[in-house]
């Protein structure tokens, strides 16, 4: 049952990740994938690990119908494992908080492990705005920078990620977006520029 459990995850995971040519794809569609992922990683954890999904109800709709490039939330929760949950001891906890505004949707991912200083934390911030480099290593951060070059290839630089941390305590992964329910407004953007 275990082994039949995990390949249907696994499966579903891989359908999402490789179907759907379309770039944008709804808030609810990224989430349901992100619980995807987090189901495959508790069978590697066990209950060390667990994922909260918060938003307010009274938005939970507009957020969810809100539109987001494919796989933007899933490579953050897989750095927030990577780096910070698997060292830690104990339990890790993932929260992914979505609000939106009139024009901006803005979705946090909270991780309780281990955090980084500050001095770590501005250089990753700085990889980030730069971008990819010749000398980017695995393992370095690559998946937030391609992350935050995709948001902004599609629109523009006032959008993208932002990290917050603290040494012991764990990080914030901030993502800007527009608040975008169909994919017409895409289009308008790339005739302008």
């Amino acid at each position: 049952d275990t082994i039949a459990d995990m390949t249907e995850a696994l499966a579903t995971f891989f359908r999402y990740t490789i179907s759907k040519v379309e770039n944008l794809v709804s808030v609810e569609e990224e989430l349901q994938n992100c619980e995807t992922y987090f189901h495959i990683q508790r069978y590697r954890f066990a209950d060390r690990l667990e994922l909260h999904i918060s938003c307010d109800p009274a938005d939970r709709e507009a957020i969810y119908r809100c539109r987001l490039p494919k796989l933007t939330i899933q490579p953050v929760i897989e750095n927030a494992i990577y780096h910070g949950l698997e060292p830690r001891k104990g339990k890790g906890k993932v929260i992914i908080n979505g609000t939106v505004t009139d024009n901006r949707l803005l979705i946090n991912i909270i991780d309780n492990g281990q955090g980084m200083d500050e001095e770590e934390r501005v250089r990753l911030n700085q990889k980030i705005e730069g971008g990819l480099s010749a000398d980017s290593k695995k393992g370095s951060g690559i998946a937030l920078v391609n992350t935050n070059q995709r948001i902004r290839l599609c629109f523009g630089k006032e959008y993208g990620i932002y990290v917050y941390s603290t040494y012991g305590m764990g990080t914030n992964v901030q993502i800007h977006l527009p608040r975008i329910t169909d994919r017409k407004y895409l289009k308008e953007i790339e005739y302008e520029e």
